[in-house]
């Protein structure tokens, strides 16, 4: 790899706790750049990401606010993902003509969008985008692939992506015979916007309200998972699901120049039992199979990997089984939609959800509540209040809690045997942990504290 970025100055705006500014500041360092890192939260918030970049000590930070002189100063600022459209650091630094870049979009510099398998969607990403590597992995790696055309002859697979680390860990792995397989954000979708390029399969896996505190409408957020294919060519596939009331109108596809292919769980076979439960997990591994297909690699062997998948951490996640009693993970389950599949997944469970809204709907999440959770057990945030008013069942209600171990505690005396606990929020968790991630890991933790041998 080239260090066409050596004694550039180069500014990593929001290092953030989710390994994205961690990886563009080790990047960089790494190809002997200057590097300075500017975030609103302060050392002792950071400290988890600051210990990862101890290996290097010519790194200089500004933490606790931002300043125009570290703009001026730099050659390329990197923007954290989720700095809002608007943020007045950064359209000061277009007002300079500084450079403004996300990582993903240094990523582009280095692999061609004929290389890149796509994954973006409101859910489902990381399990498809992950079946997809899985799959390619296991059939590049046995010979068992037949790639046509002969340019396509692609003979390793490296992931990337919205996966809790940083894209640019990839880099290093990627020749002119890598495919890669990229988990991509809407957020990061606005890199291939600015470079006005599409990844040459590029999937939806559906579309449905998020994010809304960083988009003003939902529109907006449409538009921005639109981009994935927006730069397509006739020789490009994109992927969306066969009843999606979002990708499937006329007005979405207008001026879309991939060719179109619709996946479908029906496509699955009959005899067909993957570990992986819920008819939305067999949606994701429609869409995989639906990619893979175009690759001719032999399908049986495709739904062998996929029946054996395990699934992806904090996606619907068997933690623990203590006493004949189940209890899931899903903290990445951010949105009212996604909670809504847990507990069709998992009627009957006990429910525990709430955290901070990002300004969503939440009557049906309610409704669900009603009808499929025995009990419900909340984490404090506004989200939480909302959910409470609107539920009719109040006797499910239980809480709200500022303490995992409490809330656990609580729960273990009402638990029976065959129950399910399903840790599903359908909220942000600003407001009691770093983000979804470390949630999900607290969790785990506060279980493995109460749910030990003895009752």
């Amino acid at each position: 790899m080239d260090s066409k970025y050596k004694n550039k100055k180069i500014l990593i705006f929001g290092l953030g706790l989710n390994q994205g500014g961690v990886g563009s500041a080790k990047f960089f360092a790494k190809q002997g750049a200057q590097v300075r890192v500017t975030d609103l939260k302060t050392t002792g918030v950071l400290k988890p990401s600051l210990d990862e970049l101890k290996e290097f000590p010519r790194i200089e930070y500004t933490l606790g606010e931002h300043k125009n002189e570290d703009i001026d100063w730099a050659n390329l600022i990197i923007k954290n993902p989720g700095v809002k459209p608007g943020n007045k650091y950064i359209e000061y630094a277009k007002s300079k003509g500084k450079r403004v870049e996300m990582d993903m979009g240094i990523l582009l510099e280095y692999v061609k969008p004929s290389q890149i398998i796509g994954v973006t969607g409101t859910k489902g990403k990381s399990t498809t985008s992950s079946l997809i590597y899985e799959a390619l992995n296991s059939t590049l790696s046995r010979g068992a692939a037949t790639i046509p055309p002969p340019r396509w002859n692609y003979k390793t697979v490296a992931f990337a992506g919205n996966i809790g680390r940083s894209v640019l860990d990839t880099i290093k792995s990627v020749k002119e015979d890598t495919l890669v397989v990229l988990e991509i954000s809407s957020f990061q979708l606005e890199s291939f916007d600015s470079h006005k390029v599409s990844p040459k399969w590029a999937v939806i896996t559906n579309i449905t309200p998020d994010h809304l505190n960083y988009y003003q409408t939902m529109d907006e957020y449409i538009e921005a998972k639109k981009v994935i294919g927006k730069y397509q060519t006739s020789d490009d596939f994109l992927f969306i699901r066969k009843n999606d009331p979002v990708t499937n109108r006329e007005e979405f596809l207008q001026n879309l120049g991939g060719k179109i292919i619709r996946f479908s769980s029906d496509e699955l076979p009959k005899d067909f039992h993957p570990k992986l439960l819920g008819e939305h997990n067999k949606l994701n591994m429609a869409a995989a199979l639906a990619v893979l297909k175009t690759f001719g690699i032999d399908e049986k062997k495709v739904l062998q990997v996929m029946e054996e998948f395990p699934g992806v951490e904090f996606r619907m996640q068997l933690i623990k089984e203590w006493q004949r009693i189940k209890i899931i993970n899903d903290t990445t389950a951010t949105s009212p939609e996604a909670a809504i599949r847990a507990l069709e997944t998992f009627p009957n469970c006990i429910l525990i959800a709430g955290g901070m809204n990002k300004n969503m709907h939440y009557e049906s999440f309610a409704k669900a509540a009603d009808d499929l959770a025995r009990e419900v057990y909340f984490l404090e945030g506004d989200s939480t209040d909302l959910i409470k008013s609107l539920m009719k069942e109040k006797n499910k209600i239980k809480g709200a809690y500022n303490d995992l171990e409490k809330l656990l505690s609580d729960v273990k005396e009402s638990v029976k045997e065959g129950d399910v606990i399903l840790f599903s929020p359908a909220a942000t968790s600003f407001n009691l942990f770093q983000n979804e991630f470390d949630r999900g890991r607290k969790f785990n933790l506060a279980v493995e504290k109460m749910f030990n041998e003895t009752k």
